[in-house]
């Protein structure tokens, strides 16, 4: 019989976001985190968990009117899955375009900071010059999506990982994401021609609610998707999803580029695009990595909206290690340069 983790739940992001106010400052988790994998996973916390309820915690000490616009996150130790977060905001400054705090986070008595970021908010603004690359996903990748609408595609696994893949195929079993619907999109055929720096996956996701029009409160749910499944997506384009022996997120950051109109959840009544729909509009992750090295990674994500705005950046520098031991072993060495040998040569 399958056992699920308590945070593996389809829990509404308001039920999921939701903080205890314990002081002026300090706010305490209710919902308990999604562990990916379940029980067969490695019994951490998801790190967007911490990431969106940190930032979601210096929400509640800004004045009325300012928004996130840039979250960046340093992750410290692994997140437990049945401890509260205690998240403490530290107020940096308050001026009148900018606001910035420090969000210190806490679990274990005695094991000091899991996480620490730093939130900058300001107030919303109108700028004659806006620009960006004219990107149309539906277009771009119209070997996969043509005739597709992002429903059509599976549920992203609860773990990113062949073997992952493989157990549910077998079971038909998937841990259940909370707060987000969020599917994953079937790129082998075109990531297979491709050097593993030139693949690409696309995300789509909506909130499983709808959401009280707090603009703060919709951001932090884009915070929450950004950092599904990352580091794994970049294991598997490197043909490495079932031979890493360490992985983990050192460094995130969200920035959020376009206004609200383009970053609000809930139905949409256009029908210009695949992601528009009465059901609750869609978002697209686009997700790539450009290098990898040291025992890291780097992940990047554009976020794009129904309307063709690029309306968010996710950048994250991760650890992920192919070896036992610092020091690698000949055998370790021969068998990464025969992967490598048969990487197909960049585009």
């Amino acid at each position: 019989m399958h056992q699920s983790h308590g945070g593996n739940t389809y829990l509404p992001f308001q039920d999921l976001v939701a903080v205890e106010q314990v002081d002026e400052r300090t706010f305490r988790s209710i919902a308990l985190p999604f562990q990916p994998g379940g029980a067969v996973g490695k019994k951490r916390a998801y790190g967007g968990h911490v990431f969106m309820q940190a930032a979601w915690a210096a929400c509640h000490t800004v004045a009325d009117g300012f928004v996130l616009h840039n979250v960046t996150g340093n992750f410290i130790l692994p997140g437990l899955t049945d401890i509260p977060f205690i998240y403490k905001v530290h107020i940096i400054r308050d001026g009148r375009s900018y606001s910035t705090r420090i969000v210190n986070v806490t679990q274990a008595r005695g094991k000091g900071i899991c996480f620490t970021c730093t939130c900058s908010f300001k107030n919303p603004e109108t700028s004659p010059l806006d620009v960006q690359e004219s990107v149309n996903i539906w277009e771009k990748y119209s070997s996969i999506l043509s005739g597709k609408k992002p429903s059509d595609f599976e549920e992203c696994p609860g773990m990113d990982v062949p073997w992952y893949w493989k157990r549910r195929k077998e079971t038909g079993v998937n841990e259940p994401f909370p707060g987000l619907q969020m599917h994953k999109v079937d790129m082998d055929r075109y990531n297979e021609p491709l050097h593993p720096l030139d693949r690409r996956q696309l995300i789509m996701y909506r909130t499983l609610d709808n959401l009280p029009r707090d603009p703060n409160l919709h951001l932090c749910a884009h915070l929450y998707a950004s950092d599904r499944n990352s580091l794994f997506i970049v294991a598997n384009h490197l043909d490495m999803g079932d031979t890493w022996t360490q992985m983990g997120t050192l460094a995130h950051t969200v920035i959020f580029h376009a206004a609200m109109n383009d970053l609000w959840f809930g139905p949409s009544t256009s029908q210009d695009s695949p992601l528009d729909s009465l059901d609750g509009r869609w978002y697209c992750k686009e997700d790539w990595s450009d290098r990898a090295g040291s025992g890291r990674a780097m992940f990047h994500s554009k976020v794009w909206a129904a309307s063709g705005r690029h309306v968010a950046t996710v950048v994250q520098d991760g650890m992920i290690r192919l070896t036992k031991d610092p020091v690698a072993t000949e055998d370790e060495r021969r068998a990464l340069k025969k992967l490598e040998t048969a990487w197909k040569p960049r585009l």
